[in-house]
């Protein structure tokens, strides 16, 4: 009768086993993926899945490491396989670990929202979507600067919509305008700025004098730096209509 040697009936069976050791770590991954993604799911179903496929990556390396030792193979052979695999995986997770740490730190930290303005590194101006991967700034030219949310572990965050809103007053001159004209352009310049201040803007007085129409204005705003680009946009927005306007 046909006889199994012994050496080849041991391997089989170290074989068999981790075989039995790579399923069990597929079945435990998947629980710990599905336990994970409900227990997380508060901070955003994506955020939670995320970490769950990562734990899911970690627990299935745990299985190989035991099945490779279960076949008992020579030192030297289980060395190579472990370095192999461990450097595979540290490959395929390195970006989404860093991205997790990113995300965890704006999902748990929240160091600023939609429409906050912040600066970071080089970047300031103002946040209109917060994503998975990145963050979307639009800056005070107008360029949309898309941020990956690394960057903000590496440097820090300066949140000026947290900051203490100053009222600042101009004062508009206007040559040789009717009041009612220069009123009602000062008002739609006023709501053109708006979505650039802490506030509302508001038109303090306006009166005639001689042959010109002087006005003071309020803006609310944090970056009193920001002040010269604001009246920039003052400026544009009358010579845009047609009026030439000098502010102090």
């Amino acid at each position: 009768m046909f006889q199994i040697p012994q050496p080849l009936s041991d391997l089989l069976l170290r074989g068999l086993m981790a075989t039995a050791v790579i399923i069990l770590a597929y079945f435990i991954s998947k629980y710990a993926r599905l336990s994970l993604e409900r227990v997380l799911s508060k901070f955003g179903l994506g955020f939670a899945r995320r970490i769950a496929e990562l734990i899911r990556y970690f627990v299935l390396f745990i299985g190989a490491v035991v099945a490779v030792s279960v076949l008992s193979l020579d030192m030297t052979a289980i060395s190579v396989i472990m370095v192999l695999i461990l450097i595979l995986l540290l490959v395929s997770v390195r970006d989404m670990v860093l991205n997790l740490a990113s995300e965890l730190y704006l999902v748990v930290r929240k160091p600023f929202k939609d429409n906050d303005q912040i600066k970071v590194g080089d970047i300031e101006g103002a946040v209109r979507s917060i994503r998975a991967m990145d963050t979307e700034i639009i800056t005070y030219d107008g360029d949309l600067v898309i941020v990956p949310n690394s960057y903000f572990l590496k440097y820090p965050i300066i949140n000026k919509s947290q900051s203490i809103v100053r009222n600042i007053e101009l004062k508009l001159i206007f040559h040789r305008k009717e009041l009612d004209e220069v009123e009602r352009a000062i008002q739609e310049v006023l709501m053109e700025i708006k979505p650039e201040l802490f506030g509302e803007p508001d038109l303090l007085s306006i009166s005639e004098k001689g042959d010109k129409v002087e006005a003071f204005i309020s803006i609310p705003i944090v970056n009193v730096r920001k002040l010269r680009w604001l009246i920039a946009k003052i400026t544009k927005g009358f010579f845009t209509k047609g009026i030439e306007v000098e502010v102090e």
